[in-house]
């Protein structure tokens, strides 16, 4: 029995030994190999993109795009129209160089009612209720009825409210006993 028991400790620590080995390791399908990333992915073909069926200009038309490319990138950029013009209709109390830089900026396409357009969101926005904000920020929420903040009051209201407390620190399991 005994010699059973030395034959199975040795085949055993053989077997660990020889478990080490790469080449045994493999052949017995317990080594992980990566896979090679160049060898799995494919390499698209070169295609040719395809014509779009353009239509070649007869000799002797007009070019489709008349206007030049130069002209167009201008127009993009300062905006169309004649500037001079459209600083002579700005009225008020402007210089000439402040209509111009006015009509260059394109003042004249604004939209006229974005003020009353802001002024509405504006209006939603002080309809809204200031609890939800006040919460969010750890405060209480106090009404300002449309009055302006005096900075002075508000520094000496400050400076009489109670400090908060800060919790005791905790130590440990010993604080339980």
């Amino acid at each position: 029995m005994r010699r059973t028991m030395y034959s199975g400790v040795a085949l055993l620590a053989a077997a660990t030994l020889l478990s080490g080995c790469t080449y045994l390791r493999q052949q017995a399908g317990y080594g992980h190999q990566m896979p090679d990333e160049f060898a799995v992915t494919t390499k698209a073909a070169l295609v040719i993109p395809p014509g779009f069926n353009l239509i070649p200009p007869s000799p002797g038309a007009a070019p489709t795009n008349s206007v030049q490319t130069d002209v167009q990138a201008q127009a993009a950029m300062f905006g169309a129209g004649d500037t001079t013009a459209i600083a002579a209709n700005i009225t008020g109390n402007y210089s000439a160089g402040e209509r111009m830089l006015l009509a260059t900026a394109g003042t004249n396409r604004a939209d006229p009612g974005i003020r009353q357009l802001l002024q509405s969101d504006q209006g939603k926005m002080q309809g809204a209720d200031p609890s939800f904000t006040a919460r969010l920020m750890g405060a209480a929420a106090q009404p300002n009825n449309g009055q302006a903040v005096n900075a002075n009051a508000e520094l000496e209201r400050r400076a009489a409210a109670p400090k908060p407390v800060a919790p005791k620190k905790s130590s440990g399991w010993f604080d339980w006993f």
